[in-house]
């Protein structure tokens, strides 16, 4: 599991905090859908009246948890957003699985290691909290941002 928390926020157990949420949306979608997920998370962000400085980075990240829980290969996702406190939340949960081939010397990482290293350094830029887990039903990312 990779979690980064900043600012003295704290979470339990690697959930996060359970504040009074509202204005949840959510939806399913596939790995060709990641367009769409970006444009679902503008509208959110528009019906939610979160800060124009921060709807690009929250459509970003929550671009990128898709594409990080949808990586290796088709599977069907879901995507959750909402409000809770002055914190933007996202979990993208898919059924397809985040497999990391262990590294030999002779074998280089491949593109989609690289890919995924990539998108999880994106994620720890734009969010407080970042959490992507991986376990047989599936990939489970989730963040929050500050956006009030």
């Amino acid at each position: 599991m990779d979690t980064r928390m900043r600012d003295g926020w704290q979470a339990s157990e690697g959930r996060l905090p359970s504040a009074e949420p509202r204005g949840l949306a959510q939806r399913a979608f596939r790995q060709g859908d990641v367009p769409a997920v970006r444009r679902f998370a503008h509208a959110f962000c528009a019906r939610a009246g979160i800060a124009s400085g921060r709807v690009s980075d929250f459509v970003l990240a929550v671009s990128e948890a898709s594409a990080c829980a949808t990586a290796r290969g088709p599977c069907t996702a879901r995507v959750r957003l909402w409000l809770a406190g002055g914190r933007a939340f996202c979990e993208v949960s898919g059924d397809g699985m985040l497999v990391r081939q262990a590294a030999r010397a002779d074998r280089p990482a491949g593109r989609a290691d690289e890919a995924e290293a990539l998108r999880r350094l994106v994620l720890r830029q734009l969010s407080d909290y970042v959490s992507v887990a991986a376990s047989p039903g599936g990939v489970r990312v989730m963040l929050s941002m500050t956006v009030a």
